[in-house]
């Protein structure tokens, strides 16, 4: 084996003409495909941590919530007791329009309790202005309206108040107090909080939705701690959802999408193990009078077969590595001066980062090995299949 590494090595290393030519093009081909390879689906990737990142820092982590009519509060003492909850925030959701002169906006407000410790730090943190007071609403729902805070609007009812003439809508002015931007479409353009218990006597009846936000130290371990939780309780009408179940159908679609893409791309390193293939062909000419002396001197058709497999594969593995380096260092520039800008009122970030996964890499690189030693392999057996008797004569 170490014979015909050195051989292989060397018969990379002695190459001019067309053949130097040929070699340069087969390498290049691979370093280029696995270098585009890996900052694309970096580039994928980067996406789906920044949109995880965006939803986890507006959206709770597990919402429990009830389809009979059980008091959750009492159940949320032993959620609490659980080591890796951290908050929980109860909420009471209802179906409301919000009304400024000729604008209309319909929301949902969810009702908290705004001395919940849980609601001063997630929406505090996300206030662009005015104070945790009053009515506080989205970005979006304030630009819609055109109000800020400070500002009056009218909050109307849907269920409305019965009359002998029909329902007539229940309608209240009330203060804007804060305005919060999340970044996240379905929060800000449509989620408004109000105090508990105005809420409740401003709504009386109705539709109305009772739940349980609970925040958790690693989000990314949302589903034991959901098990956890459905063990604890014991209740099977309460509904428990992580923020992986509710953001599945998205996250399952990407990733789906990057599948299909890195399929797609490895037919790059397809067209450029062809160059190997040609290589090797062109390698298998130029050496048929070393292939003939080699076996003379008793070297068997595996070890020609090996040489000239060494041959395609090395072109690989250092185009591979030598890849591998490049799309690093492009990432670290992509990353650092934010080269990839986006709208951030569509993707809900400035720009896109640039992450390389380890998982990813291995794919890359195995995925090149293999279809190098395939394009190696054809051209190989030829060489070693040679006919020592006729070279000789020939020759």
């Amino acid at each position: 084996m170490r014979i015909a590494l050195k051989i292989a090595i060397r018969y990379l290393i002695s190459v001019k003409g067309s053949t130097l030519l040929i070699t340069l093009i087969s390498f290049f081909g691979v370093f280029l495909s696995v270098c585009a390879i890996l900052l694309t689906l970096g580039v994928f990737t980067g996406f789906q941590d920044s949109l995880k990142e965006k939803i986890l820092s507006s959206a709770p982590h597990i919402i429990v919530s009830s389809s009979g009519f059980e008091d959750l509060n009492l159940f949320r003492r032993r959620i609490e007791n659980i080591p890796e909850v951290v908050e929980v925030l109860p909420f009471t959701l209802y179906n409301a329009i919000l009304v400024k002169e000729d604008r209309v906006q319909p929301v949902t407000i969810k009702a908290v309790s705004y001395k919940e410790k849980a609601f001063k730090d997630i929406v505090g943190s996300q206030l662009v202005s005015g104070k945790l007071k009053g009515l506080v609403i989205g970005k979006g729902i304030a630009d819609v309206l055109g109000v800020f805070a400070g500002d009056n609007v009218i909050l109307v009812s849907p269920m409305g108040i019965r009359t002998p003439t029909g329902f007539v809508p229940k309608t209240k002015e009330v203060k804007v107090g804060g305005v919060f931007q999340t970044g996240s479409y379905d929060r800000d353009f449509v989620i408004a909080y109000m105090r508990h218990r105005e809420a409740k006597r401003f709504f009386k009846r109705g539709f109305k939705f009772d739940g349980l936000e609970v925040y958790i130290k690693d989000p990314y371990t949302a589903q034991e701690v959901k098990r956890k939780i459905l063990e604890t309780l014991g209740k099977k009408t309460l509904i428990v959802r992580s923020w992986i179940d509710l953001n599945r159908p998205l996250f399952n679609a990407l990733q789906l999408e990057k599948l299909a893409l890195f399929l797609i791309l490895l037919l790059m390193v397809l067209v450029a193990s062809f160059n190997i293939t040609s290589l090797l062909f062109v390698k298998a000419r130029e050496k048929v009078r070393d292939i003939a002396v080699l076996k003379t001197f008793g070297m068997k058709s595996a070890d020609i077969l090996r040489i000239f497999l060494l041959v395609g594969m090395t072109i690989g593995v250092v185009g591979s590595i030598l890849g591998m380096a490049a799309s690093f260092g492009i990432a670290y520039i992509i990353n650092e001066y934010k080269i990839i800008r986006v709208p951030e009122e569509v993707y809900m970030m400035t720009h896109i980062p640039v992450h390389i996964k380890v998982t990813d890499l291995v794919a890359v690189f195995l995925g090149t090995l293999f279809l190098s030693f395939l394009s190696s392999l054809i051209p190989a057996m030829k060489a070693s299949q040679e006919n020592v008797v006729r070279v000789l004569r020939n020759e």
